[in-house]
Parts: structure tokens; sequence; C-alpha cells
């Protein structure tokens, strides 16, 4: 883990990558990757060793690199599994018992204009122009 992340403390968030130290976090090449500094500063605020992180909607696993790095426990959900360590799971329904979890990070897909996957069950296939979700 690089030393010299700072916590931010405001609400405006500037990253230079997507990554910080010298392994990955997730897949760069990943459409819609969440930035790895974004999940660092969430899991540092709201979080602590040992916790239990869930990412419904992982993709390339950004959330489980990071988690990991920061000691906590992580399941990373997703219907277009990309890496072993991801669960093939749509995220409408999560198989976990109620208040089991300390921390959901969600990065949801931004409608259709990015293709996630072919599977007609991914959320990102909702039009934003239709009025159902369901």
């Amino acid at each position: 883990m690089a030393k010299d992340l700072i916590l931010e403390s405001t609400t405006l968030w500037d990253y230079p990558t997507q990554n910080y130290g010298d392994k990955p976090h997730g897949n760069n090449k990943y459409n819609g990757v969440t930035p790895a500094f974004v999940i660092w500063n969430l899991l540092q605020r709201y979080t602590k060793e040992g916790d239990l992180v869930v990412d419904p909607m992982c993709g390339s696993g950004t959330t489980i690199d990071v988690a990991k790095e920061l000691k906590r426990e992580v399941i990373g959900y997703d219907l277009n599994v990309t890496r072993p360590e991801i669960i093939k799971n749509d995220s409408r329904k999560i198989p976990l018992e109620d208040n089991s979890v300390d921390f959901v990070f969600i990065d949801s897909p931004y409608s259709d204009n990015i293709n996630y996957s072919d599977n007609k069950e991914c959320i990102g296939k909702i039009s934003c122009e239709k009025t159902e979700f369901y």
C-alpha cells in the first residue's frame, strides 16, 4: 500500500490515476471502473480492520483488492464475473442476512450508455428513458 495516501477532508476528491502504489486494484481497462482512491478513502473513514465490506456490483474487483489490503473481510458480487473471487449474483437478491454487513460499496451501472455485459438481467441494460426498473 502507498504510504503517502492522505484521507480526503473535503467534498472534492481529485486523483491522478485509477490506482495507488505499485500493484493494481481492479482492472483500469474495465468500463466504469471506480478509482481505488475513492474506495480507500471510504473504507478508511467508515470501516475498521475485520469489518465485512460488500460490493454487490463489483465489476473488476477494485473493492476486493482495496478491502483485502486494508485487512477488511470482503464479498464481491456481479452478474459478469471477471475473476475467481467474485461471486455470480444479481444485486437485487443479495444472499446475506440482514444487518450482517458493516459497509456496502456500490457503484452502479450508468444506465445503458456503457455495455457491461450481455446478460439481460444486468441493471445496466435498463434504459434511462423508461420508468420501470424491475
